[in-house]
Order: C-alpha cells, then sequence, then structure tokens
C-alpha cells in the first residue's frame, strides 16, 4: 500500500461554490478528512443517518480473537483497531482479513500475533459531520484496491462508526432522489414562469397584430386621405387658373366699356353739333323765305333727330356707367377672389406636405408594428420550444 502524504483534490459541492478538500497522513499513516460544512443546508440527507456500529479491538488483540469475532457475527463487515483514547488506528476487512489467515501455515505463524499487524494502517477517516457529497466524492477517489472498503466515521477524533460501500450507494441514491425531487420542483416552477411568460408573450403577440392591423388601416386611410387631397389641390389649381382668367376677362371687359362709354361721348358732341347746324339751317331758311320752306322742314327734322340721338347718347352713356360700375365691382371681387384662392392654395399645398410627412411617419410605425408582431411571435414560439423541453425533463424520472 503507497501512503499518499498529501492528498489535494477539488470536489464540487453545489452551482454556487467549489472548495479543496485536504487529506492529511498522520503519525501512523492514517489519511483523515476534515470535519467543515461544505454548504449543504439544503439537503436532509446526513452522513450520520447512515452511520453502522461494529466493534472495535485494541492494538494487542490477537488474530484469533478477530477471527472469532468475524465467525460469531456473519454479517460484520470488519473490525477497527483504537488506541485507549478509542481513536481509529487501523481498519481490518472480513474478506481482506480472511485471505491473510487462509494459508497452510497461518494459524501457526499468525493466530497469536496482533491483529494490527494486517490492518490497514491508512484508511479513509472522515468526521461524522463531513457533508454527504464530499464523503462520497473522497470514497470515490480511493485506490483499486481499497475501494471497497469501509469508511471510519470520527466525532472530534474518536471513533462513531464506520459506511460500508453499500451505505454509501444508499446514501447515493437518496442524494440522487433529493436532487430530483429538487430537480422537478424548479422544472415545475420554471415550467409555471414560462407558462405566465408564454401568456405574456401571446397578449404582447396579440396586442401587436392588433396593432399592426390598425396601423395598416391607419396606413391605407392617410394614404387615401392624401390621394384626395392631391385631387382637391388640382381642383384648385384649375378654379385658380379660371378665377385669373375671369378676373383679366373682367378687366378686358372694364376696358372695354370705357371705350363705349368714350364712343358715346363722342356721339354725344355730334349731336349737340348736328343741333346747332340745325338750329342755324332753320333761321337760313327763315330768311330765305318761301324759298327756303322745304329746307327748314329738313332742317327741323335733323334738328329732332340730333335731339334724339343725344337722348341715346345719354341713356347709353348711363346704362354704360351702371355697366362699369358692376363691372368694376365684378374686378374687385373676383380680384378678392383671386387672393383668397391663392390663399387656399398655399393652404392645400401646406396641408398635403403635412399629410406626406403623415403617411411617411404611419408607413415606418407600420413597418416597427410588423417586426414587433414578428419579433413576438418568435419569442412565443421559443417559449413553446422551452415549455416543450420542461416537460419532456418533468416526464423523466
Amino acid at each position: 500500500m503507497v501512503n499518499q502524504a498529501v492528498v489535494e483534490r477539488d470536489v464540487p459541492l453545489s452551482s454556487r461554490s467549489a472548495v479543496k478538500v485536504f487529506a492529511k497522513q498522520d503519525k501512523i499513516g492514517k489519511k483523515e478528512m476534515p470535519s467543515e460544512d461544505l454548504g449543504e443546508q439544503g439537503s436532509t440527507v446526513r452522513t450520520e443517518a447512515y452511520c453502522r456500529f461494529v466493534p472495535t479491538t485494541g492494538p494487542e488483540e490477537s488474530c484469533l480473537s478477530v477471527l472469532k469475532r468475524f465467525q460469531a457475527d456473519v454479517k460484520l463487515p470488519c473490525v477497527i483497531v483504537c488506541d485507549h483514547a478509542n481513536r481509529p488506528l487501523g481498519l481490518l476487512m472480513r474478506d481482506t482479513f480472511y485471505r491473510r489467515l487462509a494459508g497452510r501455515f497461518a494459524a501457526d505463524l499468525f493466530y497469536e500475533r496482533p491483529a494490527l499487524m494486517f490492518a490497514e494502517k491508512s484508511p479513509l477517516i472522515t468526521e461524522i459531520t463531513t457533508s454527504p457529497r464530499q464523503l462520497i466524492d473522497a470514497a470515490l477517489n480511493r485506490e483499486a484496491a481499497v475501494f471497497y472498503d469501509s469508511l471510519i466515521l470520527t466525532e472530534q477524533g474518536e471513533f462513531k462508526g464506520v459506511m460500508t460501500v453499500q451505505d454509501l450507494m444508499l446514501m447515493s441514491r437518496e442524494l440522487q432522489r433529493e436532487a430530483d425531487q429538487i430537480r422537478e420542483k424548479i422544472v415545475r416552477e420554471s415550467h409555471a414562469k414560462v407558462l405566465e411568460i408564454d401568456q405574456s408573450v401571446k397578449e404582447v403577440s396579440a396586442t401587436s397584430e392588433r396593432s399592426l392591423r390598425q396601423t395598416e388601416e391607419m396606413s391605407g386611410l392617410a394614404t387615401a386621405g392624401r390621394a384626395e387631397l392631391e385631387a382637391v389641390q388640382a381642383s384648385f389649381n384649375r378654379v385658380l387658373k379660371m378665377t385669373k382668367s375671369q378676373e383679366e376677362q373682367v378687366a378686358a371687359l372694364l376696358g372695354h366699356a370705357s371705350s363705349i362709354s368714350s364712343i358715346a361721348a363722342s356721339i354725344r358732341e355730334l349731336a349737340d353739333q348736328s343741333g346747332l347746324l340745325a338750329m342755324n339751317a332753320s333761321i337760313e331758311a327763315a330768311h330765305a323765305g318761301e324759298h327756303g320752306r322745304g329746307f327748314a322742314v329738313v332742317a327741323s327734322e335733323i334738328r329732332k333727330l340730333a335731339l334724339q340721338t343725344k337722348m341715346f347718347s345719354d341713356d347709353i352713356g348711363t346704362t354704360l356707367d351702371i355697366v362699369s360700375g358692376l363691372v368694376k365691382q365684378t374686378a374687385d371681387a373676383s380680384s378678392l377672389t383671386t387672393i383668397e384662392m391663392q390663399h387656399s392654395h398655399d393652404r392645400v399645398n401646406s396641408a398635403d406636405h403635412t399629410f406626406q410627412m403623415l403617411v411617411e411617419s404611419v408607413r415606418t410605425v407600420e413597418a416597427r408594428g410588423r417586426d414587433m408582431f414578428q419579433t413576438a411571435g418568435n419569442a412565443a414560439k421559443q417559449t413553446e420550444i422551452v415549455m416543450q423541453e420542461l416537460e419532456q425533463l418533468s416526464s423523466k424520472k
């Protein structure tokens, strides 16, 4: 047997920490493990629950006496050799002890000699307060020659009991059962949390879908509104052109009315001159006597005609003044209408620009809403995958 002076190894105790365990060899070569608690407060499995008592013997007790102990109790796995202070000195395993005494001359050679000579001087010794996981890990790291030996449990250095490989397996099974229960609990809690997350994700997905549909509808309305506004803008452009054309026509009409007024004034002057000429002709006809009587009649008719022409000319002038006033009013109203139409046209252009920005903003919101809807859908799929995996873990016993 090769005894190590110091055995150093890393023992993972939990997901939170890992500690180093040192096994030291005392003066007679026993490997003892530290008794510090390794942080398994959450476990209900305790080393002392698997500790079994076996008889002890002193360092001077003979091999024959120990052999009789084993023969008296066929289920006894081992005997512990202790000093006067009940501190373990060595380990006598049944099978190993039998093999040592199985020789032809073993009875003559060894029966009266101390059994300590056949004891394992470097058994695995640990305090009973050692955590089960650390204890199992230390037992699994033993050499093959002593792998199936019992391990010795002490309490403040004094012998307390032993644990066989069977005890270690039972304790390991209980730890595994406890770990499975914890795992199942965690899986159930995780499944419940994932269900809540899945519900939230589905609600977000449904909300995103409704928001996307509303945004699409808003985008359609904004696009239709802008199209209608563009049609109004085109109509305003046509009306503005027609108003400007009417303003020009009224201005031309006002100019023509002024020309007609000038012509009527000229006719009135001609009528006055014709009246003067007819009066002069009448005077000359009177001077001519009988010979000018016919001429006087013509002059009188011309004078009447001149008076009628003047009257018609005055009526035309009056009517033209009225028409000119109305045309001027129409021109002023047309000018004001043109100005107001221009302002309305500017407002429509501004509204069209605003609508264009609104349409672009709505399309941006629509794109983001679609991205959010897709992201929510992907999250829902991932959540379903996680739920399926949790259900598979939960179904594994």
